[in-house]
Formats: structure tokens, C-alpha cells, sequence
């Protein structure tokens, strides 16, 4: 019985080292932030006119692979940078100043942004992801989707969403909304918020 317990032990260690190798082998990380990684975004008066657009750049990110497909993932906005690309340069200073205020981002208390993958299912068409994930903006954590296009290599992954669209008033952006009582219509805000992510990572 000895014997037998000595012949077994050490093959029981071995399957399980095995097993523990081969369930990490699949797994793949890029973290390193390329300076072409950004989100784009627009915001807009009512009926979408007035557009206002910038550019917000990534602190930091992470892709996960699991298989060889997006498994996991996340990151972070600097929005206390965030610039605006569309006016004159004293007219986008005044805008960039008022983003940053207590009227909407308040980036003296919260300077950056963070968006984390909850989900990512294959689909086929135009994009190959359909992403989930939570988008937390002023400590205030919304869970959203949008398409997206991966594209990887061994040494660089890729990932450019669609334009889309989030309800700001979802985070306590509430400055100006559609509905609020007692301002001119011409300084109403649409609620609506459009982002466009590009985000390219290597290992």
C-alpha cells in the first residue's frame, strides 16, 4: 500500500502542476498605452446643433485575451485634460475651464474617469465585439454597451468603438439639461453624450 501511495503521489503532483500551466497558457495581457490611444468626444445644444468636440487622453489600460478572444479589460480617462478641439483658442480655454467646474466634471475631485469590460461577446457585421461594461464618471458607476472592432497581433492589440451615446444626466451631469425650468432654449444641453473610443495597447 506504501508503494503504491509513493507511485501515486508524485504522479497526482505532477497532472496537477499540469493542469494548473495549462490553465494560465491561454491567457494574454497588453498594457502598454500607445500615445494614439484617445476617446473622442461630442456634446451638443438642443436638436443637436451647436456641436462642441475634443479629445480626452488614456492614463492607462489593459487588455485581457482568454483563447485568443477579448476576455477582460479596462481603462482610464484623464479628464482633467480633456481639450476641445473645435473653437478659438480663448473660447476653448473658457469651455475646457467650465468642463473642469462644479458645473459638470468637477476634476478637482475627480480628475479622471474609468471604463471597465464586463462583457465581450464575437458578433459578425460591421464590428466584432459587442462590449459591456461599467462607465464610472464622478464616482457614479453605469453599466453600458457599445460595438466595437478588435484587431491583435502578438505583440499589439487594437480596439475602435462606434460612436456612441450616453445619457449624462445617468452620472449627475446635470448642468443646463433638456428639461430644465427658467433657461433660455438657446442654452439648453442635449443630455446626450457621444464618445468614440481608440485605444491600441502592446505587451
Amino acid at each position: 500500500m506504501k508503494k503504491l501511495l509513493l507511485i501515486l503521489l508524485p504522479l497526482s503532483m505532477f497532472v496537477l502542476g499540469f493542469k494548473l500551466v495549462n490553465s494560465t497558457a491561454n491567457y494574454s495581457t497588453y498594457s502598454k498605452v500607445s500615445d494614439e490611444s484617445k476617446v473622442e468626444w461630442k456634446a451638443w445644444h438642443l436638436g443637436k446643433t451647436g456641436e462642441r468636440y475634443g479629445i480626452v487622453k488614456l492614463k492607462s489600460g489593459k487588455l485581457n485575451l482568454k483563447d485568443g478572444k477579448l476576455h477582460s479589460g479596462k481603462f482610464i480617462m484623464d479628464i482633467l485634460n480633456l481639450t476641445v478641439e473645435n473653437f478659438d483658442d480663448d473660447n476653448n480655454e473658457k469651455l475646457m475651464d467650465h468642463l473642469n467646474s462644479m458645473d459638470f466634471f468637477m476634476t478637482d475631485e475627480f480628475p479622471t474617469a474609468k471604463f471597465e469590460i464586463t462583457n465581450a461577446t464575437p458578433i459578425e457585421g460591421e464590428y466584432n465585439y459587442l462590449l459591456e461594461g461599467n462607465l464610472l464618471i464622478k464616482n457614479v458607476n453605469k453599466n453600458i454597451q457599445f460595438n466595437v472592432n478588435v484587431i491583435q497581433t502578438e505583440k499589439e492589440i487594437s480596439l475602435v468603438s462606434e460612436y456612441f451615446e450616453v445619457d449624462r444626466t445617468d452620472w449627475g451631469l446635470n448642468y443646463h439639461t433638456e428639461s430644465s425650468v427658467g433657461i433660455p432654449v438657446d442654452y439648453l444641453i442635449a443630455n446626450e453624450i457621444a464618445f468614440k473610443i481608440h485605444l491600441k495597447l502592446t505587451k
